[in-house]
């Protein structure tokens, strides 16, 4: 199964020990970080506005709405500051979605 690297310290973070955050000011998302949760005092976790549990992330259903989220905001008038930093988080959370989805079909 993929592993997830902290966008911080760049250590592997477990589905349960992990979180997405990102800021949301005025009508820009911007800042979007995957680590470690502010919880296990890591010091990981950006003091963003913004958070979802990355092992809800990993649940068809709440890729599916954050998804959703995303567009919504689009659709709201709301803009990326940084494209990257969203495509860097969702390059890793595809990529788990993508294998879990295979073994599926293999069993």
């Amino acid at each position: 199964m993929a592993r997830f690297i902290c966008d911080t310290c760049g250590k592997e973070v477990q589905v349960i020990d992990g979180v997405v955050s990102w800021t949301r000011e005025e009508k820009i998302l911007r800042n979007f970080k995957l680590t470690h949760k502010a919880a296990l005092g890591t010091g990981c976790q950006p003091d963003n506005n913004r958070y979802r549990e990355l092992y809800t992330l990993t649940l068809a259903s709440g890729y599916l709405e954050f998804v959703q989220y995303l567009l919504e905001r689009w659709e709201d008038g709301l803009t990326l500051g940084d494209p990257h930093t969203l495509r860097s988080v969702m390059r890793q959370i595809n990529l788990h979605m993508h294998e879990k989805l295979l073994m599926l079909v293999e069993e």
